[in-house]
């Protein structure tokens, strides 16, 4: 029998030893990837999630999340939320109180009060700072107080194009976080929270709460979870793909790389990685720019050990 397992994307790595401790206690893959993406939420020193995000060009902080059993299928989302943090557990909230799957906006933040979630400012001193040197075009001042080399940020002659300035965030940006875990039932579950693209657009969500975008799973074939260029993520599908793929009898690290290929036969450049596992214990990762890091943690370990998926070269 498979040991119960949990996996993660990015700063969840510092956090698995949540989701592990409560697979340990023999509790649920639900729980453990709701309780890991909750206490990424509330590290301030994460800019792409949760408590300290990044702001959207209006200077707001706006959450995504989304949840999965792989047990039944059911799923919960919300999206552009402001002024909540815990948005993993309000993305639960939807799937099981409720007859949806995605909330967005005014409403999800309705739900929220509805539900009893508090309200919580999300800008910390050094979003605040970033926003400001964004719109001052000092960022590079910003790098040196901060101690950080946010040089990359500069556009030329103080020019703000969009599609060419995301565009280069792709190699510094960290953001989304994805959990996926195992419990000793068998039953698997997938999560991600974000804060989404930095300085996006009023208005934009990307993969992280669209379910079979940047997060599937099903206990009869695997889970899988995307990180980067979020749009890629919706257009390709490529969550659910890799869980298709793994139905077909590929192994996660065949499926995952074939979703990559899927990509590069369209896109002149791209920045999307996913991690995925399959029912028996398998793990693997790939992306089309880097060899993706990623974390495992069973419960018999003691602290989340990284790894390095495959980079799918063009």
């Amino acid at each position: 029998m498979v040991k119960p397992f949990i996996v993660g994307s990015n700063s969840a790595g510092s956090f698995l030893q949540v989701g592990a401790r409560i697979l340990r206690e023999k509790g649920s893959a639900l729980d453990a990837v709701e309780e890991t993406c909750r206490a990424v939420e509330s590290n301030p020193d994460d800019h792409g999630v949760g408590l300290g995000g990044i702001p959207n060009l209006q200077g707001r902080v706006t959450l995504d999340a989304s949840i999965m059993d792989g047990k039944t299928l059911a799923a919960g989302a919300v999206a552009y939320v402001d002024g909540f943090l815990h948005v993993i557990s309000l993305a639960r909230k939807v799937m099981e109180a409720t007859p949806h799957v995605l909330l967005v906006g005014k409403g999800a933040e309705l739900f929220a009060e509805s539900m009893g979630f508090q309200r919580t400012e999300l800008l910390t001193e050094y979003s605040k700072a970033f926003y400001e040197a964004f719109k001052t075009d000092s960022l590079n001042e910003l790098g040196q107080r901060f101690a950080v080399d946010l040089g990359y940020l500069r556009m030329d002659e103080g020019q703000h194009r969009l599609r060419e300035w995301y565009s280069r965030l792709k190699d510094h940006m960290l953001g989304t976080v994805d959990v996926i875990a195992l419990d000793s039932s068998g039953n698997i579950a997938s999560g991600v929270t974000t804060s989404g693209t930095y300085l996006k657009l009023p208005g934009r969500v990307g993969d992280s709460p669209i379910i079979g975008a940047g997060n599937y799973c099903d206990n009869r074939y695997g889970a899988a979870a995307c990180t980067g260029t979020g749009e890629l993520a919706i257009r390709y599908g490529t969550a659910r793909a890799v869980v298709a793929y793994m139905k077909t009898g590929m192994s996660p690290e065949e499926a995952c790389v074939e979703a990559m290929k899927e990509v590069h036969e369209i896109e002149k450049v791209s920045s999307l990685n996913v991690v995925a596992f399959d029912p028996e214990g398998n793990v693997s990762a790939a992306a089309t720019y880097r060899e993706p890091p990623y974390f495992y943690m069973d419960v018999e370990m003691e602290a989340a050990d990284p790894r390095t998926g495959v980079w799918v070269k063009k």
